[in-house]
C-alpha cells in the first residue's frame, strides 16, 4: 500500500527526577479498498457500506428484516458499548456523539464503584477525578475529544526546509473562569471562587460536624475546590435539583483532517 500511514507512538514520563520516553508501539494506516466491477458490493461486510445499514432496494425484505432481528437479538446480549455504531458511521457529528456518550458512560460507570472508593480521614469518599483526552484516527480524519486541562498538540511542518514545528492547539482546557463554563456552572446552582489566585469550582457540603439529613438550617461550607470545569469522576459536583453533574464529564469534540505531510506529531498531554 503506498498510501499507507505509518504513525509511531512514543510515551514521555518523569519518575524521580530521571525523565524517560521511549517508543510504545508503530501503527501502520491503510484505507480500505473501494468495490469495483470485480469486487463487487456484495463481497464486503454490511458493517463497510451503506453506514452499516442495509440497503433495502437491494436486497430482499423478508431478509432484511429477518437479519434485523438476529442483529437486535445480538445487540441485547453484547454490551451496550458494542451498540454504539455511531463510531463507525461516516457522519462526523454521528461519531462526536458517540464520543461523548462514551465518555459519560464511564462517568456513571465510575459512580456505580463509588461505594468500593476508598474513604477520606473524615469519612467521605475518595474526591479524586480525572481529565481525559481521547484521539480517534480513521483515515484521514482525527477526533478528538477531552475534558478538564488535558490537551492534544498537533506538531506541525508547514514546509519541507523547516527545521522546526509549529505546535497547533486542539484542545481548549476547561477552565471554570471560562464565560460559558461560568454560565453553565452559575446555572445549575453551583459557583465559581479564587483561591489563592486560581478559580476553582466551589464544593457544596454540609460542614463536617454535621449529622442526619440536609435541611434548610444545615449549615453549607463553600470550598474552592476544583480547578477545572469538566472532568470524570468528580462526583460530589452532582446537583439533585437539576440531575447534571456541576463538573461535566460531557467532552468538547472536534473532527480534524490530517496531512501527514505537514502534520508530524500528535501530543496527548495531561
Amino acid at each position: 500500500m503506498d498510501e499507507a500511514i505509518v504513525f509511531r507512538m512514543s510515551a514521555f514520563s518523569e519518575q524521580g527526577g530521571r525523565k524517560y520516553m521511549e517508543d510504545v508501539v508503530e501503527i501502520r494506516i491503510e484505507y480500505e479498498p473501494t468495490p469495483t466491477p470485480s469486487s463487487p458490493v456484495e463481497d464486503y461486510p454490511k458493517s463497510q457500506r451503506h453506514g452499516g445499514q442495509l440497503n433495502a432496494e437491494s436486497e430482499p425484505s423478508e431478509q432484511t428484516e429477518n437479519e434485523a432481528r438476529e442483529r437486535d437479538v445480538a445487540a441485547e446480549s453484547r454490551p451496550v458499548s458494542a451498540m454504539w455504531r455511531g463510531f463507525w458511521s461516516k457522519d462526523h457529528g454521528e461519531v462526536c456523539a458517540a464520543l461523548r456518550k462514551g465518555f459519560i458512560a464511564c462517568h456513571h460507570a465510575m459512580w456505580k464503584e463509588l461505594p468500593e472508593w476508598p474513604k477520606t480521614i473524615t469519612g467521605l469518599p475518595s474526591t479524586s477525578g480525572t481529565t481525559a483526552s481521547v484521539i480517534v484516527i480513521r483515515g484521514v480524519h482525527m477526533y478528538v475529544a477531552h475534558v478538564g486541562d488535558s490537551a492534544v498538540v498537533v506538531g506541525v511542518k508547514e514546509n519541507d526546509s523547516d527545521i522546526t514545528l509549529q505546535a497547533l492547539e486542539v484542545t481548549q482546557d476547561h477552565k471554570p473562569e471560562l464565560p460559558k463554563e461560568k454560565e453553565r456552572i452559575e446555572r445549575l446552582g453551583g459557583s465559581v471562587m479564587k483561591k489563592s489566585g486560581v478559580n476553582r469550582v466551589v464544593w457544596k457540603r454540609p460542614r463536617l460536624t454535621h449529622n442526619g439529613p440536609v435541611r434548610r438550617s444545615t449549615v453549607i461550607d463553600q470550598i474552592p475546590f476544583l480547578a477545572v470545569a469538566r472532568s470524570l469522576g468528580d462526583l460530589w459536583s452532582y446537583d439533585f435539583y437539576s440531575g447534571e453533574f456541576v463538573v461535566s464529564p460531557e467532552p468538547d469534540t472536534t473532527v480534524m483532517t490530517l496531512d501527514p505531510k505537514r502534520h508530524r506529531y500528535i501530543i496527548l498531554g495531561s
